[in-house]
Parts: C-alpha cells; sequence; structure tokens
C-alpha cells in the first residue's frame, strides 16, 4: 500500500517522505497496541478499553487515509481499488460506529479489532519503511506475509461485531439518517447503508484475502530461493 515506493532511490524526496510517514504509522499502532494488551492485562475486561485508547487510534486510523492519495498519485505501485476498501472499511467503523455509539464500547469486536489492526499495522509499517530502505530482515517479511491469515479474519469479526451492535441504537434514534420530505429532496437511511456496508464484507473479504495469498506466495517464494 504505503511502503513500495516507485522510485527505487531511498533518498529521493517521495522516498523520505514515506519513510517518515510509515515510521510514525508504525510507532502509533505500537502505542495502540501497548495500550490494549496493558489495559486487558489489568482490567481483565472491554470497560474501559474505548477509553484507554480512543485518542491515538482517531489520530493513527484517520491518517491511513493518505494512502488512498499515495496510489492515487503514484508515489507507491499499489491499486486504488486495493487500498480503497480497506482503507474505507475502518474508516468507517471508526468514524460512523464506534465513535458516535458507546454501546459498541462494550462489545467484543472492539478489542479483537484492536488487536488485530495494531499488530497488522506495525508489522505493515515497519516492512514499509524498512524496504525502502532494502534492509528487511526475513522474520519481518514472513510476519508481514503470515500473520494477516489469522488477524484478517479477526479484525473483520470485530468490525462486523461492533457494526451489528450499532444496528439496534441506529434504528432506535435514526442517527445520521435523512428523511423526507426536506429541501433538498433526498432521503437516506444510515440503518440500511450500514447494513449494505456489511453485505459488501461477503465479496470484497475473499477477494482482499486472497489478494494477500497470492502477494504471500510470490514474496515469500522469492524470498526463499535467494535464501537457498
Amino acid at each position: 500500500m504505503s511502503g513500495k515506493a516507485k522510485d527505487a532511490d531511498p533518498t529521493s524526496p517521495g522516498n523520505i517522505y514515506l519513510i517518515f510517514y510509515n515510521v510514525f504509522l508504525s510507532l502509533g499502532w505500537l502505542i495502540v497496541l501497548i495500550q490494549t494488551v496493558n489495559h486487558l492485562l489489568d482490567e481483565g475486561s472491554v470497560k474501559g478499553l474505548w477509553e484507554t485508547t480512543s485518542t491515538v487510534l482517531k489520530i493513527y486510523q484517520s491518517l491511513a487515509f493518505l494512502e488512498i492519495v499515495h496510489s492515487a498519485v503514484g508515489l507507491v505501485p499499489s491499486s486504488v481499488g486495493v487500498v480503497l476498501p480497506q482503507v474505507f472499511s475502518r474508516l468507517t467503523v471508526l468514524w460512523l460506529v464506534l465513535v458516535p455509539f458507546k454501546e459498541t464500547h462494550a462489545s467484543i469486536g472492539l478489542p479483537l479489532l484492536l488487536v488485530a489492526w495494531s499488530v497488522t499495522e506495525v508489522i505493515r509499517y515497519s516492512y514499509y519503511f524498512l524496504n525502502i530502505l532494502k534492509h528487511v530482515p526475513y522474520f519481518i517479511t514472513f510476519l508481514r506475509y503470515t500473520l494477516f491469515i489469522v488477524l484478517y479474519p479477526v479484525g473483520v469479526t470485530g468490525e462486523l461485531l461492533c457494526m451489528y451492535t450499532a444496528l439496534p441504537v441506529i434504528a432506535r434514534t435514526h442517527a445520521f439518517t435523512v428523511t423526507l420530505p426536506n429541501k433538498l429532496n433526498f432521503a437516506f437511511d444510515f440503518y440500511w447503508a450500514l447494513i449494505i456496508i456489511m453485505l459488501l464484507y461477503i465479496p470484497c473479504f475473499p477477494m482482499l484475502y486472497l489478494h494477500m495469498f497470492a502477494q504471500r506466495k510470490k514474496v515469500l517464494g522469492q524470498t526463499d530461493k535467494k535464501i537457498n
């Protein structure tokens, strides 16, 4: 996504920016991971987990929007079509589900997505900036293209559980819903919009999951050949 730059020169302005971006994001997600693990170990429950992690989470997950920009302007070779659904789903869960609906903070989906997101991103962003510097340890490459097998389904499960928890609240309060009549003659039902987003996971998850398996075979296969 935002790691493998098109320019091979690590000292180029674009790559210097990407190194800073990826280091900054990897450290930020490490903070989220530490906060999550410490809270779960100390408290033994989900209660208070959102309050512990939300400030840092909002900052670093929101910065993922720049990954779409990086792809769109050609700073990295990643396809916008691959990057967009991943970033969009997470920003939707964060800003339209977790932030406005406190009921989701008690969902088991919250720790699931926090652990899955933070572990994934610490490894992914570390891999990206080390890849630009052309010094990626094998264990980082292996983790980058292996842990997703477990973390991706866990993260998706957490996201869906949080959205599911928000649905009754949305149905009761009509949050983010626009009804007719109004001056713009426009109607929008957030309850059904969120259900549609959840249903989109059915075709999108297998596509992205299989894409990662293809990348795993390609990258680890090449790495094993070099080692042998």
